[in-house]
């Protein structure tokens, strides 16, 4: 059966502790990096709330009562929910520590220092239609060399996370937006550093890990060129459902 956005719960990952991104950001956590006096998190937030979603857990770590000061209490159009982790915990170890908020089957989880503009809807019915225990969002490799790689078969399953060789040309990346099935929180250990992307995806891949291929715009604030980057891509930005 699948479930719209409207009934999918989404946990943002913001926790990290942006050492790359803090010659730019060294006084808040880099998921409130200001673009023009915004957080990027409203961005975040506002392309998944414009597309139906409703229910949001903030997994914060790092200088995370900035995050809870501005979205805490929030019920209304969406509601937030935050969740803090006592010591850094890595990206799936956020998410176990969250676990009791976590209400959907299955809910979707997105990395706090990216956006690509996938609608949830179409990634839902995606991993609805391919039963598997995970779906990821994959955009094409091009020329990034800082990031996992990702290979497809014909049926649109994960069949390996590799590392960009030299004088090979990598099919995909890792997008940081997921989906997984319930199921999942209980492969994760409790009270551990533990990472989706080197623990939790490749353990999975005997039990099915889906790629959802998209061409969407792909935004990662990482470093301070790429925040630079989105900034100018949202120069003309006003705003929405977040004002």
């Amino acid at each position: 059966m699948t479930i719209g956005a409207g009934g999918c719960d989404l946990v943002v990952l913001c926790g990290g502790l942006g050492t790359r991104l803090r010659p730019a950001v060294s006084d808040r956590p880099k998921a409130m990096a200001l673009i023009h006096d915004r957080p990027f998190l409203d961005f975040i937030l506002e392309h998944f709330v414009v597309h139906g979603m409703t229910r949001i857990i903030l997994c914060t770590g790092y200088l995370g009562g900035h995050i809870a000061q501005r979205y805490a209490g929030i019920r209304h159009p969406y509601e937030v929910v935050i969740s803090h982790e006592p010591f850094p915990m890595g990206t799936a170890g956020a998410v176990k520590h969250a676990a009791a908020l976590i209400q959907s089957d299955p809910f979707m989880v997105v990395n706090g220092d990216s956006l690509i503009e996938i609608d949830p809807n179409q990634l839902l019915e995606f991993h609805a239609a391919k039963q598997g225990w995970a779906t990821i969002a994959l955009a094409s490799a091009g020329a990034r060399s800082d990031v996992g790689f990702v290979t497809v078969n014909s049926h649109a399953q994960v069949t390996a996370f590799t590392e960009k060789q030299p004088g090979t040309v990598p099919q995909y990346h890792n997008a940081g937006l997921y989906v997984f099935r319930r199921d999942v929180l209980k492969e994760i250990p409790d009270h551990r550093l533990s990472s989706i992307e080197r623990d939790v995806l490749p353990a999975l891949l005997p039990r099915g890990v889906y790629g959802f291929v998209s061409a969407a715009a792909l935004y990662d604030i990482g470093t301070p060129e790429r925040l630079a980057e989105f900034a100018s891509s949202r120069h003309e930005w006003r705003g929405g459902v977040l004002s």
